[in-house]
């Protein structure tokens, strides 16, 4: 095998690793990104539990001014 061969497999791995390596990236960014989807979707439900709480309380408030 000549230099340029052990050369040119040795920059393919390298391109190969440099790949996989941009795949698990990609990867973790989709799964951070779906968390944070998730995470927001889980406030907004948190939130509107909130305001029926609110507004039940409000209610039982004006119930007992009666």
């Amino acid at each position: 095998m000549t230099w340029q061969q052990e050369i040119d497999i040795a920059v393919d791995r390298e391109r190969r690793r440099a790949d996989e390596e941009k795949v698990r990236a990609d990867d973790a960014e989709k799964r951070f990104f779906e968390a944070k989807d998730l995470a927001e979707a889980e406030k907004a439900r948190a939130d509107k539990a909130e305001a029926r709480a609110d507004r039940f309380e409000k209610m039982l408030r004006e119930l007992g001014k009666l």
